[in-house]
């Protein structure tokens, strides 16, 4: 289980890393491009606790338990990111007001990664 959502999550990295790269090499973040790959960084190693997480409550057997474990687990990816975003805007500004634009683009695709994977293996696991 963790082998495939790994795998899952590198190749989303690598993608979007190449992605990246590619709009680098056109000027296309000119001014932000370092906290477009910390953002990279930073949104695969949120995701891939979140994913931990994630796991140990599906593990669990009472279902208030499991909504417990999965509110708590979004909400540490949500305001992980907010300071993440706050530190940038606050204490390290960047002028070009477009560097939220790929950081949300990054934040969707992790975040459907992470809900599609644990919404297969949800439907796999039998009810208690």
């Amino acid at each position: 289980m963790y082998k495939n959502f790994f795998l899952k999550l590198l190749t989303l990295t690598i993608i979007a890393a190449l992605s990246v790269w590619i709009l680098q090499e056109r000027s296309f973040f000119v001014g932000y491009l370092s906290f477009v790959w910390i953002s990279l960084a930073f949104l695969t190693c949120v995701t891939f606790a979140v994913y931990l997480i994630m796991m140990r409550a599906l593990a669990m057997k009472a279902h208030t338990n499991f909504i417990i474990a999965f509110g708590t687990a979004f909400a540490i990816k949500s305001f992980a990111s907010l300071a993440f975003l706050s530190y940038f805007i606050f204490f390290q500004p960047i002028v070009n007001k477009n560097f939220i634009f790929p950081f949300f683009a990054m934040y969707f695709l992790y975040t459907g990664l992470l809900v599609s994977h644990i919404w297969l293996i949800s439907k796999k696991k039998p009810l208690p």
